[in-house]
């Protein structure tokens, strides 16, 4: 039987010392050679001067867990100025106001479709638990004050997964829309051990603290990498976040994968986030290292503690998210469904066939 899982199934099963726990096998197999990934491929469509129909999808297999794991996701973006800062945005235009994305995984052995999740949730927890592990290979053991920018459907996985790997004493929270840095701070109040502070600028965010986490939709740089300090960890979702100067800065660049992501479109199309990505300058490139190989010591990661070390998102190096991180994840999630008895059955023969592709 397939099982289909919802993101509030997810959401029931999936805890963030799982997350954690899983993204360390993931890459840990990556980086001694046990996984299959293939690099994440982006289809645009324009559709008009600032929007786009978008289609993801990335895949992977870790034997460990005997599945291999595709990630697709069907989504209209908007690119819009907001406040003087180019940004995107997914919109629900889904029937219902809505999103579509999932998440497949199969048996590597019996080849059968094992389930069929949403990917809200997981996404999420998923990206949370990879910058959790980033900063525990590379941030300093003592670091505990975390200064988090951004408080938007990131923002509270990143304040989980930092919590949990290091001993944060204070979250200090900027975000544009002084409503949304006091909300996030005041849902993750009592989830937390540590403070929670919201603070009026991004240098106020980043100046004093251990580890400085991006969690934006920013098209363009959300700090100046002047603010930066000896000894600092930076975590950022995506290339867009960061000024050249953080990368200039940067003693060590640690990209979750090697393999480029592919970008496609119509001739001529005029889409911003492709820009974003590709090849880093050489300058980056000499200080460029895999977490994977970073986790298992094949290169080194943090040597010094005046070092500033940068975990950085798609377009920083050649790699963004990875099928198999959906695989590892996923499975954890199909265990702990089947061992609860969540989710729906639909019959697996349905998918099967005895006609050769």
């Amino acid at each position: 039987m397939t099982l289909l899982l919802t993101n509030a199934d997810v959401e029931r099963v999936l805890t963030m010392s799982d997350c954690l726990e899983a993204m360390e096998a993931a890459f840990h197999d990556l980086g001694t050679g046990q996984a299959t990934n293939r690099p994440r491929s982006h289809s645009y469509t324009p559709l008009t001067p600032t929007s786009y129909y978008l289609f993801k999808s990335m895949d992977g297999a870790l034997p460990r867990f005997g599945v291999h794991a595709l990630r697709i996701s069907s989504d209209r973006v908007e690119e819009q100025t907001v406040d003087g800062r180019r940004r995107r945005e997914k919109l629900p235009v889904a029937p219902g106001g809505k999103y579509l994305g999932l998440v497949l995984l199969f048996s590597i052995d019996s080849l059968e479709l094992l389930a069929i999740m949403q990917d809200g949730y997981l996404q999420k927890m998923r990206v949370g638990a990879t910058s959790g592990v980033a900063a525990k290979c590379l941030s300093r053991p003592d670091s505990r004050v975390l200064g988090l920018i951004g408080a938007g459907w990131q923002a509270d996985a990143q304040v989980r997964a930092h919590c949990a790997v290091r001993p944060i004493e204070q979250v200090k929270v900027y975000a544009p829309t002084r409503a949304h840095r006091e909300g996030l701070c005041a849902r993750l109040g009592g989830e937390v051990g540590a403070e929670l502070r919201p603070v009026a600028s991004a240098r106020e965010a980043v100046e004093g603290s251990d580890i400085v986490a991006c969690a934006t939709n920013s098209l363009t740089p959300v700090f100046d990498g002047d603010w930066l300090v000896p000894g600092q960890h930076v975590n950022s979702l995506q290339r867009g976040e960061l000024d050249d100067l953080t990368h200039e800065r940067a003693d060590i660049i640690v990209t979750r994968a090697a393999e480029q992501s592919t970008h496609w479109a119509p001739p001529h199309a005029t889409i911003a986030e492709m820009h974003l990505h590709g090849s880093p300058p050489a300058a980056w490139t000499r200080k460029l290292r895999e977490l994977g190989k970073v986790m298992t010591g094949a290169q080194p990661g943090r040597t010094a503690p005046d070092q500033i070390t940068l975990f950085g998102g798609s377009g920083t190096g050649p790699s963004s998210g990875l099928g198999i991180q959906f695989a590892a994840v996923g499975a954890v999630i199909y265990r702990r469904a089947r061992e609860q008895g969540l989710g729906q059955e639909v019959p697996g023969a349905l998918f099967l066939q005895d006609v050769h592709p």
